[in-house]
């Protein structure tokens, strides 16, 4: 385990990461240590890319809920102009609306970012009215010329923000009676009167980056792009905000070596053109290049579509930690040794893997909340023959860790040896699994060249199925004797590795407050995994004490191992051939209904322990030291910037050209209040571009 992590775990946990609480929510902060050891042309690409992050977050937003960049540009303009100064009361309106605008950022809207449960404000809409009355009267850029114009635009937000039975749900794949998957979730990868039955028949040429909308009754498909300098390819959806991020990666161009400068041409051109053939072009080049600092932009995962092709907008900026990257170096080293030894049929083992570029890094700029590990690209073609990168992300690890991961494995660990253990293994089982997840989970199998794109025919149920698959590959690997080059405990290790897969499943039940069924992907097919393996006699439930605490309890670990080995062959098999009946199977009787009496537990547990639900990540505030002539010569890190500030800032400077964003970042550093009054001043209303 890392020692500032020892440390910091010894004193509390999430001291030294927890920026702040509120409710059921943390705040902890991203570490960024190593920049300082970065070239100046690598802290000049860190820059440029991080400003390309920033531009492109409010099409981040509008993906996620029709009035999401409304309410935000409301509330962001009641903070700046119209909050009374009730600061000092800790539930007073000023900090009621802090918090709901805390969730807004970190869940990227009004869905809970796991869950895809709507929450509420605490607020009242009277206590808004009054506040966005008072900005107006001070000048706030509201879009609205009187009281009468906003109580209008008040009204027109109300059922997104105060009614809970208003699009309660970012993605329903069980859609209530005379509603279907797409009419019944909330994102906007579709118009509102756009139907599953409608596509029937439809072929959409960019399912990845684009929206399908109705025109006159007609299906159209929006294309995400900026469109051309030549006018050969027109601007499409999002053009204003893509265009800004163009800019700023030709900034980054400039200062790139050769491998990158030549990836992040063709992802401009991507960016501009929207064909995928672009992007495909720019996911090999990207494989190619393995520079210190990287990131991954574009129209990525597609968790949030119902449907499983929409492209949801990703903006991760990197740099090599070379410090964790132990275990990712000995599954790269060993790829083909991992892939021949699944328990899997040969017709499905991949003959010739191309070694992975797997490594560990620290992100500096991440959206949507940063993920523990990558592994990308994520089209199959590409995968099966020029291979994937795979990377462990140590900083998120670290701080997750601090604040509530072993925190939760040590409080549902049954015995004080089981504790002791997680005291010890938790932090590296979890980076183990990660990596054995990203590098040898995703990367690995092949499918039937007769099935053709397995993933469309797999439909809502192909993330559940793959993320499922490559845990349960992590899980087979886990006992391998090659991990004794990493850890002489590496059995120890690989025991707890299994008891904190069965604690992360039990626990994952705190985040569902309402229902008692699982929508989220990675949720789903964690808990298939468990019923599976509860089912097969592997794991036991147990319950103990009074009030009773339950446990999910290895019965025999090699037993347990057979029937992940089990389960891996079914989900291999499935994806394979695209037999979509039989992952709907799998998921619907294992991985959506959960004992609501249990989630109950779970959350008195959890609530008891002090240990928060919900983790939001505080990226470092990147400051860029310049010279008299306005030359980036240096970028460091702070922490000390707030939740709110930073997403100002960030908002800010991605609506700027490259040269005006780094001078303001650069005064906002000097004075903190500089941001403020940059804001006000600027009072620039939201694209236009955004909106059907």
């Amino acid at each position: 385990m890392n020692a500032l992590l020892l440390a910091l775990l010894a004193a509390a946990p999430g001291d030294g990461f927890v920026k702040e609480r509120f409710g059921n929510h943390a705040v902890a902060q991203l570490r960024a240590p190593g920049v300082a050891e970065l070239s100046l042309s690598e802290k000049k690409v860190a820059w440029h890319l991080s400003l390309a992050a920033y531009a492109g977050e409010p099409i981040a937003y509008d993906q996620l809920g029709w009035s999401n960049l409304a309410i935000k540009a409301l509330l962001e303009s009641v903070v700046l102009f119209g909050l009374k100064g009730d600061g000092a009361d800790p539930r007073g309106f000023d900090a009621r609306l802090s918090e709901y605008l805390k969730k807004l950022y970190g869940h990227g809207g009004n869905h809970d970012d796991v869950t895809g449960q709507k929450f509420l404000p605490e607020f009242t809409p009277e206590e808004l009215s009054q506040a966005a009355k008072r900005a107006l009267a001070a000048g706030a850029p509201l879009g609205v010329k009187d009281d009468s114009a906003l109580e209008a635009h008040l009204l027109e937000l109300s059922p997104a923000l105060f009614d809970p039975t208003f699009e309660p749900l970012l993605t329903s794949k069980a859609p209530p009676p005379g509603k279907d998957i797409l009419t019944a979730s909330a994102n906007t990868a579709y118009g509102r009167d756009v139907a599953l039955s409608d596509l029937e028949g439809f072929a959409e040429k960019n399912p990845l980056n684009s929206r399908v909308v109705k025109v006159e009754g007609e299906l159209v498909e929006r294309v995400f792009r900026a469109g051309t300098p030549d006018k050969k390819v027109p601007p499409g959806l999002y053009a204003e905000e893509l265009s800004r991020v163009v800019a700023h990666l030709r900034e980054a161009m400039k200062h790139a070596r050769a491998d990158q400068r030549d990836a992040l041409g063709k992802l401009v051109r991507y960016f501009q053109t929207g064909d995928l053939k672009d992007w495909d072009a720019y996911n090999i080049a990207w494989l190619k290049a393995d520079p210190k600092v990287d990131a991954n932009l574009g129209f990525i995962e597609t968790y949030v579509d119902a449907r499983g092709q929409k492209g949801q907008w990703e903006a991760l900026v990197n740099y090599r930690d070379a410090k964790e990257n132990q275990v990712m170096e000995l599954l790269a080293k060993r790829a083909q040794y991992f892939e021949d030894r699944l328990p899997w049929p040969e017709q499905y083992k991949r003959k010739k893997v191309s070694p992975p570029v797997a490594k560990a890094i620290n992100f500096l700029a991440a959206y949507p909340q940063p993920p523990a590990g990558i592994n990308l690209p994520n089209e199959q073609h590409i995968r099966e023959k020029y291979g994937s990168k795979s990377v462990l992300v140590a900083n998120t690890m670290e701080a997750a860790a601090a604040v509530k991961r072993l925190p939760l494995a040590i409080e549902f660990s049954r015995t004080e040896e089981e504790r002791e253990s997680a005291r010890k293994h938790a932090v590296t089982a979890r980076k183990w699994l990660v990596a054995f997840h990203e590098v040898a989970g995703h990367a690995s199998g092949q499918v039937d060249k007769q099935a053709g794109d397995t993933s469309k025919k797999l439909a809502e149920y192909d993330n559940t199925l793959e993320e499922a698959r490559a845990d349960l590959v992590a899980l087979w690997h886990a006992f391998d004797p090659a991990l004794e080059e990493l850890s002489l405990e590496h059995e120890e290790v690989a025991r707890q590795m299994y008891r904190s897969f069965l604690v992360e499943g039990l626990t994952n039940l705190h985040r569902v407050e309402r229902g008692d069924e699982l929508e989220e992907d990675h949720h789903r097919g964690h808990h298939m995994t468990v019923s599976f393996l509860i089912e097969k006699g592997a794991v036991r439930q147990v319950s103990e004490g009074k009030p009773p605490h339950t446990y999910w309890d290895v019965v025999d670990f090699p037993k347990m191992r057979e029937a992940v080995g089990e389960l891996l062959t079914k989900l291999m098999a499935i994806k394979a051939t695209g037999d979509y009946e039989g992952i709907k199977g799998l998921v619907q009787r294992y991985g959506i209904k959960f004992d609501p009496r249990l989630r109950d537990e779970v959350v008195a547990r959890v609530k008891a322990a002090n240990v928060p639900t919900v983790t939001l990540m505080a990226s470092p505030q990147l400051v860029p030291a310049l010279d008299k002539r306005g030359n980036l010569v240096d970028l460091k890190v702070r922490y000390e910037q707030s939740f709110v500030d930073q997403h100002l800032e960030r908002a800010l400077l991605g609506s700027l050209a490259p040269a005006e964003a780094t001078k303001l970042a650069a005064q906002i550093a000097a004075s903190p209040e500089a941001l403020h009054e940059a804001l006000r001043k600027r009072a620039a209303a939201p694209s236009s571009a955004r909106r059907e």
